[in-house]
This record gives C-alpha cells, structure tokens and sequence, in this order.
C-alpha cells in the first residue's frame, strides 16, 4: 500500500506539488483559494512522487515560481551534473554550513568581549570588531526577548553578543546578571563527559597513560617487528621502553576548580562553561584569579587573547590579533539581538557570553557590565549539568603521549608473537598453531584477592592467547615493567574483575535511543529523554581522534544530568588504538556502557577497515573486543548489521563468537550494507540471530515508526528494541510505544518541541552568534527528518510506514503544511521564526539523504 492512500480522500488533504508550494508560498492565505482554482482535474495525477530537487538552496539565488515541471527537472540535473558539487558518500564536513562565516566581519573581538585588554595582540591584523558601538550598527537584530541562558542560569556569558541580548543588556551595554539565579548554579554543570583543556593537553602531547590498553597491546604485540599495521598507529613502547605513568586523576565532575578555562586559540567562547563544575572548567596556572562574588569574567572561557579586566595590560597577541578591542567598535558592529530573554541568564542567573551574547540586553547594566543574577547563581554553586569534559591537563598529556595506557601495552604484550609475525593466517589474531601449548591462563575460580606477585609469562616460543588477559590480576604487569606503583595498595591495583564481577547492563525490555550521527546530539536527547527514551548513547567518535585530543570530538562523549542510563559508542580498525581509547575513557569520563560501532556504512569508514568492514576482519575484531572488555570497568557492546554484502547474512556466524570474546550485549540491525534504506529491515532474520545470542541479550533495530511496529519487534524474542530514524521523524515515539497509542500532535505542540530544541541548543552551544548558527545548523538537520512525519489526523489506514515517501498534502492549518515541505527554504522559515533571519548569502546542504523510499 503506498502512502498516498494512507491518507483521508482528495475531499480532505492530497494535494499536488505545485498547489502545495503555492500555498506555502502565499503563507495559507488567499493562496489556498487561488490553488483551489487551478486545474482541479489534475487531482487524481498531478501527485508528483518525484524526488524533490536537489536539497541545496542558496538565498540569494531562489527558485522562480513560475517555472515548470520540465524547467524543475532540467534544473536538477543541472545541480548534480558539475562534478564539483556532486556530494561524496559519508561525513561531508567540507560544507559551507558546517564552518558558518556569515558574521565574520562583524563580530567583536574576544580581548573586547569582557572589556579586558588596552591592546588586541593582533593588533591592526585583527580581522574582528574592536569598538562596542560599531559592532552594535551591524549586529543582527535579536530574535527574542527573553534569553535562555539568563532566564535558566541567571547570566548570559555572551552578553553583547548574544542574539537575545535585550533581555540581559542594560545601560552602556552591561551584561545584567540575576546574582540569586546566578549563585544557584555556581559550580554546578548540566552536562557531563566535557572536554577538559589538561586531558586534552594530554592526548595532544600524548602524555596520557593507557595502562590497560598498553598491557594489552603488548600481549598482542609481535616482538622483532612492528606488530603489523594494527600497531603502525598506536605509538606503543616496545618492550624495555619506559611508559610514563602519567595518568589523569578521575576529577569529581562536582569538585569546582579555582580557575576558569582559556580555550584554544581561534575557538570560541562556549556556553559549556556554564554546564562545567563551577560553570567552568579549570586550566591549572591560569593567571586569572577567583576572588569574592562571582563575575562575568569568572564563568566566561576566554581565548588566549582575551585578558580579564585588569590583568593586563595588552593582549596576549598583541598588534597581529585579528579581533576587536574595542567594547563600542564591537558593539557599533554586532548583529542586533534576537530577543530580550538570555536562556542562560535565565536559567543560571548568570550569562557567560556577556556582551558577545545575542540576547545581551537582557543582562548587560551600565558600561557592558554583565549583570548575575546572584540568588540563581549561588543555587548553580557547584553543580555540573554536563559530564565528562575535556581537561586541559588530560588534553595536553594526549597531545604530548604522555599518557599511560598501562593495561593497554600489557594486553598487547602479551598477544605478541616471539620471534616472527606468524604469517597471514593468524596475522594479528593471536591464535596458536597446531601443536602449540595455549598457557592456562583463564580466570581461576579462586579468591581473588590471592593474588600473585608478578605475572605468568608464557614460554619462550608458545603464543600467549588473548585468554591471558582474563587472569586474575587486574593488570598483570610483566615482570620488570617500567610502571611502578607508588602509595597504598588497593584492590584495584592487584585484583581483576571477573566478568560476573562487572557491572551489570540490564536495559532489557528498555527503549534505546540509537547513536546517531550529527543528529543524535545532546539538545536531541534530551528531547527524547522526555518523551520517555530509557537509554540514549553519544554519536559516533572516531576512537584516534579522541586519542589525540580533539576537541570536536570529545563534544561527542558529553552526557546530560538527565540522561541514566548512557553510553558512548567508538570507530576504529585497530586493536591498539581501540583498546586504549577504551581505558582512557574509563579512567576519565562517566558512563553506563560502551559500544563499538560495526555497523557503519560508509565509505570513509569502510574503506580504513572500520565499521563494518571488521566483520570481514574477525581476527581484528576478536583483538578488539577482548582488549576493550579487558581494560574496562563497564559492560562493551557490539551494534552490527546482517552483513556486508545484500543477500549474504554472515551476522548468525558472528554472533556467538562476540558472546565468547566478552561482550555484554549485541545490536543488530536488519540491513546490509550495501542494502543501507533501500528495503525493509529483516526481522525475521534478527529473530534467528536472537535465538542465536540468548543467553546474551540482543536488542534489534529497524523501520520502528509506531508502537504497532514495536510490538511485532518484541514479538521476534529480541531483549528490547533500538530506534534511530524513527525517533528522529518523531521523537514522541517512546510515549506511544509506553502508551500503546497513536498521538495526533498539534502542530502547535510540535513547534514547541522545535522551541525546546532551540532552547537546549542554546544553553549548549552558546547564545552568541556562533551558538546561534550552530543550532540553526542542527535544526534543519533536524528538520529534514521532521518533515517525513505525516499527522495521524489526516491518515486513513494506521500506522504511518517508514519506508513509504511521505504524498504533498495540506495540513490542518498553515505551520501543519509548513512542517510537511521537504523544501529547504521552508526549513529556513522555520527556522527563522525560532532563531531570526539568516544571511543573505547562508547555504545549507542536508548530510543524510539517505534513499529511504525506493
């Protein structure tokens, strides 16, 4: 049955494409009686199925309305006929939405932001806005009233800049701050798993400590040579190499630190400042002192050129800072603000973007000053909304591979092979040949607290199996290891987990919010952590970027207060950099499980012997799991599909190795790759891989777009059921499903979800310009899923299908119809009515156009 006669008869809601337009384009006014009017025979054939054009819409350059069908197509092939805009498959990070530069002449420098600097370090090179008054004639117009930030915190942080500046801005474009909402979120942090600047130091200096990861990988590595390209990255020391134990202590995300951070050069003041411990995270031996009540300057991540009022007297760089110094140049030239309400000082008490805010004028008092609301601030003392930030001290121990990843080298120690490479067969699998004695190096069914003073190593000549990794100690150092230990003993220390020791993942029969990428952020879930998702997991992080500190990419692991029960989920190809990502997790961020990604489709990642491709790599794969499992203090799972190639399902042969390798649980969805959304899943084939698994527990995954489709899933003897799409059409899914009924949502409560993701969007990214545009971005991401839900009002047969192209038709009223169009200029209108005009010259090109409808 195709969509079209799911929906109620042409008497109510088909209609064609070119009456759908024109009504959106008329805005539901006399456009709908002027569509009504023309050619009313085409009704029964004018439903044009087609795909639409190609989704890439520039401003400045809109479609004419009068063009025709002929015109439209002709056009279209036009748009993906020059090679230059063909889009490649996978992670296009390469488009102009993705890097915003519409505000780049305008902003104010960030040495002027908080009023600190007599001199920019650039200098007359600062390409940014120094004078207040002259970033005030060209900054945008505020979007709102009220600012989210100021309302939730009590202080916006971007106060000029902000796009709701009004509502926190007050005389001489001082950042007004609620001081009793302010001192209500003093030291406390939404959202966890952040960043900090000292482990990102770390991973970028490469002084972080792997102990596990590197014990592991030891085991698995080959002596007299480089171990194969498993190792060619992991930047192991080879046996005698001394490992410098410089492990990054595991920071209460609660312990408020004594200094604000400086982030890097070029990069932005973020509104995760706020959602750290004090509303800030620490870089220790900053210059910047804390002292008496809370100010702008104490929540506010400042740029290396950005100085405190006072505490210096130039910037940092000088004559060659390419921003602004001057509070009023800044201010002559900032966008007008977006609206009177800071969502940060509203919620915090406090605003941390100051003036740079774009809802400023609803916390900026006389002369800038950013005003704290001191009763909402001190309320926020000390508590953390988000975990698991990025230290400076751990970044710059990664950077500098300072690290110690002690487990890691042991494991992969003793998967080496003596004195060769054992040849292609068992190439990176440890495996022993015929013949060799395997050493009895199983988990003891003992005390475990009889430990042994140094570890078993294995005869010269026989290969130790990645089973030695299950002894009883926790990290069974090789005799001699450079890493010694200082202080007390603990059990932690000498003692290793059993499998039956660790905890527990019991999620079963639970709704799991799949790991989506670029979607799947943090606003997102928090969307549908209240609309009843039990467990939700951070999008896919690429596990030798996270090793090397990037930023960008730790802003994938963060974890919101709300969010119980959460996991993050890793990318790789090698054992040794798998392995140690997975131990510097556990040593630094906070959550429920881990998961490795053998599920993803695309090129990029396929090609690197990633995602999907370890499937075909079971030796790999086997090295992988067991490093993880064995270096982690949380339960691993594995999300996989059926196979790699479209009529060959391999899954039912994975599976049960997966389940001996250690892992705690298996996703699998119901498609191949190359199949990708071109068929339906395969859910009679995920209830054999079920029987399969059993005892351990398998969680299927595919087309779940009603609760009628929920219960056929559990049906199949899967232990619960995972949605992506489906959550991403309609995120109130887990209330129908938990309520076993459809919801006829409103388009008004559905515009008030968009406000909500709006809201979250800027208490997370930031309510300057650059947090604006960062949400737009990711609303009309959004968006180009939201647009495929049809009403349930106006469908004859029940449920929707989810591999079924949505028909034109009229909502029940204007903003009904506006949420219908799979147009991106209407996805701009929207978001417009949320967060105010766009550029002139601002481009937008979805990321998923996945072919859902053949």
């Amino acid at each position: 049955m195709g969509a079209r006669s799911l929906l109620s008869p042409p008497g109510g809601y088909l209609t064609s494409k070119d009456r759908f337009h024109a009504y959106l384009k008329a805005q539901g006014a006399s456009g709908n009686e002027k569509a009504s009017q023309e050619d009313e025979e085409e009704d029964s054939v004018s439903n044009d199925q087609t795909e639409p054009p190609a989704k890439r819409v520039r401003l400045d350059d809109p479609v004419k309305e009068g063009e025709s069908q002929e015109d439209a197509e002709e056009a279209g092939r036009e748009e993906k006929e020059p090679v230059e805009r063909k889009r490649a498959r996978g992670q296009n990070k390469s488009r102009p939405c993705m890097k915003p530069n519409h505000y780049e002449k305008s902003r104010l420098c960030p040495s002027v932001t908080q009023g600190c600097a007599e001199k920019c370090y650039f200098g007359s090179r600062c390409r940014f806005l120094h004078d207040i008054d002259e970033y005030m004639a060209v900054k945008p117009a505020d979007l709102g009233q009220n600012c989210v930030l100021f309302e939730t915190f009590g202080k916006c942080i971007y106060g000029v800049t902000c796009r709701f500046a009004q509502a926190h801005l007050g005389d001489g474009y001082q950042n007004v701050i609620n001081m009793d909402l302010a001192k209500q979120w003093e030291g406390k942090s939404l959202v966890r798993n952040n960043l900090s600047k000292d482990l990102q130091h770390q991973l970028r200096k490469k002084k972080f400590s792997f102990e596990k990861a590197d014990e592991y990988l030891r085991r698995l590595a080959k002596p007299h040579g480089n171990g194969g390209k498993g190792n060619k990255a992991s930047g192991n020391p080879t046996e005698g190499q001394e490992v410098p134990n410089c492990t990054a202590p595991e920071e209460d995300p609660g312990d408020a630190p004594e200094h604000p951070v400086l982030p890097e050069e070029g990069k932005d003041p973020k509104p995760a400042a706020l959602e750290s411990s004090c509303l800030m995270d620490a870089l220790e031996g900053s210059p910047i002192k804390t002292m008496g009540p809370v100010t702008d300057e104490d929540i506010i991540k400042l740029r290396p050129c950005e100085k405190k009022k006072g505490c210096a007297e130039k910037c940092y760089f000088g004559s060659r800072c390419r921003f602004l110094h001057d509070i009023d140049e800044y201010m002559a030239v900032k966008p007008a603000d977006l609206g009177q309400n800071c969502v940060l000082f509203e919620t915090f008490g406090k605003c941390i973007y100051g003036v740079t805010c774009r809802f400023a004028q609803a916390h900026l008092g006389d002369g800038y000053q950013n005003v704290i609301n001191m009763d909402l601030a001190k309320q926020w003392e000390g508590k953390s909304l988000v975990r698991n930030n990025l230290s400076k001290d751990l970044q710059h121990q990664l950077r500098k591979k300072k690290f110690s990843f002690e487990k890691a080298d042991e494991y992969l120690r003793r998967l080496a092979k003596p004195h060769g490479n054992g040849g292609k067969g068992n190439k990176a699998s440890g495996n022993p040949t015929e013949g060799q004695e395997v050493p009895n190096c199983t988990a003891p069914e003992e005390d475990p607290g009889d430990a042994p003073e140094h570890p078993v190593l294995p005869e010269e000549g026989k290969d130790p199996k990645p089973a030695a990794l299950e002894s009883s100690c926790l990290m069974d150092a090789l005799e001699g290891s450079p890493i010694k230990t200082m202080g007390p003993v603990t059990d932690e220390d000498i003692i290793k987990l059993r499998p039956c020791e660790k905890k527990k993942l019991e999620i079963q029969g639970k709704l799991y919010l799949a790991p989506l990428t670029t979607c799947g952020n943090l606003p997102f879930r928090r969307i549908c952590k209240r609309f009843g998702a039990d467990v939700t997991c951070g999008e896919m992080a690429v596990c030798t970027n996270l090793l090397q500190g990037q930023s960008s990419e730790w802003a994938l692991l963060k974890r919101h207060h709300t969010e119980d029960i959460f996991g993050v989920q890793l990318e790789g190809a090698f054992p040794d950099t798998m392995t140690k990502c997975a131990e510097l997790l556990n040593k630094t961020i906070e959550v429920d499980f881990v998961d490795i990604n053998v599920g993803c489709p695309i090129d990029l990642i396929y090609k690197k012997g990633g995602g999907c491709a370890l499937m075909t790599r079971s030796n790999k794969f086997e090295q992988i799991v067991r490093g993880m499992n064995l270096v982690l203090d949380v339960p691993l799972t594995v999300k996989i599909r059926t196979g790699v190639q479209e009529k060959i399902n391999v899954a039912h042969k994975i599976i049960p190795k997966i389940r001996e390798w250690g892992a705690s649980m298996v996703t699998l969805h119901g498609r191949s790759r190359e199949q990708r959304y071109t068929k339906v899943a395969d859910w009679d084939y995920i209830a054999e891989c079920a029987k399969i698994a059993s005892p351990m527990p398998l969680f299927g995954n595919g087309d779940i777009l009603s609760y009628e489709d929920a219960n056929r899933a559990v049906q199949m003897g899967v232990s619960g059921i995972m949605i992506a799409r489906g959550a991403l059409i309609k995120p109130w899914i887990f209330t129908e499903i938990k309520e076993q009924r459809h919801w006829d949502i409103s388009s008004s409560e559905r515009f008030d979800i968009l406000k909500d993701f709006t809201n979250y969007g800027l208490e997370h990214w930031g309510s300057d310009t650059q947090g604006v545009e960062k949400t737009r971005k990711f609303l009309l991401e959004w968006l180009s899923f939201l647009c495929r839900y049809i009403p349930v009002g106006l469908l004859e047969h029940l449920p929707q299908k989810i591999n079924e192209r949505p028909p034109y038709y009229m909502g029940r009223d204007y903003v009904e119809t506006l949420m219908a169009s799979q147009n991106v200029d209407d996805w701009i209108k929207i978001s417009e009515l949320l967060l105010g005009p766009v550029p002139t010259s601002f481009t937008f090109l979805p990321k998923h156009k996945a072919n859902s409808y053949r």
